[in-house]
C-alpha cells in the first residue's frame, strides 16, 4: 500500500468512530426517519441567561421550577409600557444599572400580533458598547438577559427591537432612571 492510501485510510477510520458518537441515543424517530429530541433532553441550545427551556406549562414534568434561579435577578420594577410596530409590551427589570451589570428584562405584550424577535440593549439607540440579547419566550411572556455597557451612567434607556412576521424591524425605548 502506498503512503497516500494508508493516509486515507486512517483518516476515513478516526472520521467514522468520531461521527459514530453524533447517533440518536434514545433510537427514538419520526415518520421521516429524522431524530426526535426536546430541548429537555439534557443538553443546551441556547447557553445565555436561562434561554435553554421555555416557560411554558408543557414539557416540565421532569423537573421542578423551584429550583430555577428565576429569583435572583433582584428586586423587580415596572419600568412601564412601550408600543412597538402595532404591538404594546410590559416591562419590568430585575437587578441595578451599573457599568457591565447584568439585568433581567420581563416582557409581556399586552395587546398586538405576536412578534417574530425580541432583541433587547441598553444604552443609545445606536447601541454603542452594548450588547444586543434576544428575548425569548413564547405567547406573550419573554425573558431578556441584557447587559449594561461599560461606560453606562444614569439616565440611559432600554431599548428594544420588534422583528415582525414579515421581517421588518422597529425599535423603541423606555428611560431607566
Amino acid at each position: 500500500m502506498t503512503d497516500l492510501t494508508k493516509l486515507f485510510l486512517v483518516s476515513l477510520a478516526a472520521a467514522s468512530l468520531t461521527l459514530s458518537g453524533c447517533g440518536n441515543e434514545s433510537g427514538s424517530s419520526n415518520a421521516a426517519g429524522q431524530s426526535e429530541h426536546s430541548d429537555h433532553d439534557g443538553h443546551d441550545h441556547d447557553a445565555e441567561g436561562h434561554e435553554d427551556h421555555d416557560h411554558d406549562a408543557e414539557g416540565h414534568e421532569d423537573h421542578d421550577h423551584g429550583d430555577d434561579d428565576h429569583g435572583d435577578h433582584g428586586a423587580e420594577r415596572d419600568l412601564g409600557s412601550v408600543t412597538i410596530a402595532g404591538t404594546t409590551y410590559r416591562v419590568s427589570m430585575g437587578g441595578e444599572i451599573e457599568p457591565s451589570a447584568t439585568v433581567h428584562l420581563d416582557i409581556e405584550r399586552t395587546d398586538g400580533p405576536e412578534p417574530a424577535a425580541i432583541r433587547v440593549w441598553i444604552g443609545d439607540e445606536a447601541g454603542t458598547g452594548a450588547l444586543k440579547s434576544k428575548a425569548m419566550g413564547s405567547s406573550g411572556d419573554y425573558h431578556a438577559d441584557a447587559e449594561a455597557p461599560a461606560n453606562v451612567s444614569l439616565p440611559t434607556s432600554l431599548w428594544i427591537e420588534i422583528e415582525t412576521a414579515n421581517g421588518t424591524r422597529e425599535s423603541g425605548s423606555i428611560n431607566i432612571n
